[in-house]
């Protein structure tokens, strides 16, 4: 299926000349973000005397929402379209599956857990944490959860990924906008648990997992016809997962996060074998036929 455009028939010569809003977008997106978390990195840094509180990270995620929001009014049927994303909800359930395997895979990690440590890792331990207890779960885990997982998913795959497909074949598209998607999370590794204290080493295999991450969410944004829906929820369920396991245990979130790339590589790779750009969702339906010109000629040059 091919998400329809509803715009004015130039949208073909609107690809070539860049001039969908995905620039626009991309500097709306990174600049909201980074002004709103400005605040609590300068507080971690000691920039500023004010202490601000961890749960403001959640603001954060306004940016690629905003952002989507301010160039999609640009446009008549753009809007409509982000909605139809977000209610997208009749796939298959295999992909309902697929969204909420970082919950699933808990069990295998936990499994490998007890070989490791000795010792099976259990939930009851939140209960103990300092982060989560006594109804702190609300502001520490539910709100950035959801959050982010909306507020990311209608930006990089609802709009920026449907106007990359409608300029590059669906790997390229994704690799670019994963490594947008790396930069994008900049300013998290001056206070966020997790990234500020981590060594090169680990950054860069952070942002590794970040670009696979990135991959997944492609392939199931394009198999289920655009659903940002489907796509939300699995953004919440890892983001549910990683704040709150490593509560109780760093070698079951560990193990999770594995498990969870390796399930990302073995889709992707499958994917991009099989897959056909008829089952690309891209930015206009003119917009897929100068996709197709476009990489028609390269190949013939």
């Amino acid at each position: 299926m091919v998400v329809q455009s509803v715009t004015r028939p130039s949208a073909v010569s609107d690809v070539r000349r860049g001039s969908t809003g995905l620039a626009a977008y991309f500097w709306l997106a990174f600049g909201i973000t980074w002004v709103l978390v400005a605040p609590i990195a300068a507080s971690r840094q000691g920039w500023i005397s004010a202490d601000v509180s961890g749960e403001w990270h959640a603001v954060g995620a306004l940016g690629p929402l905003v952002a989507a929001l301010i160039v999609s009014r640009r446009r008549a049927g753009d809007l409509e379209r982000l909605t139809a994303g977000l209610a997208r909800w009749r796939v298959s359930p295999w992909f309902y599956l697929a969204a909420l395997s970082p919950a699933l895979f808990l069990l295998p990690a936990a499994v490998a857990t007890r070989w490791v440590d000795g010792q099976w890792p259990t939930l009851g331990g939140l209960a103990d944490s300092p982060r989560l207890a006594d109804g702190a779960w609300v502001l520490a885990l539910l709100m950035p959860a959801v959050a982010y997982s909306i507020g990311e998913e209608v930006g990089w795959r609802g709009f920026a990924l449907p106007r990359l497909q409608a300029r590059f074949r669906p790997l390229p598209a994704a690799l670019v906008l994963g490594v947008v998607w790396v930069a994008w999370h900049l300013p998290f590794y001056f206070y966020r648990q997790g990234m500020v204290d981590s060594t090169l080493g680990e950054q860069i295999a952070q942002a590794v997992v970040i670009i696979i991450g990135g991959l997944f969410l492609a392939w199931l944004y394009n198999s289920t016809g655009g659903s940002i829906l489907l796509c939300a929820i699995w953004h919440f369920t890892h983001s549910v997962v990683h704040i709150a396991i490593p509560e109780v245990s760093q070698t079951w979130d560990t193990y999770s996060g594995v498990f969870g790339t390796v399930l990302a590589i073995a889709v992707t790779a499958i994917w991009w074998r099989r897959m056909s750009v008829h089952d690309t969702q891209v930015y206009g339906a003119q917009a897929r036929v100068a996709a197709l010109e476009g990489g028609a000629m390269r190949r013939s040059s």
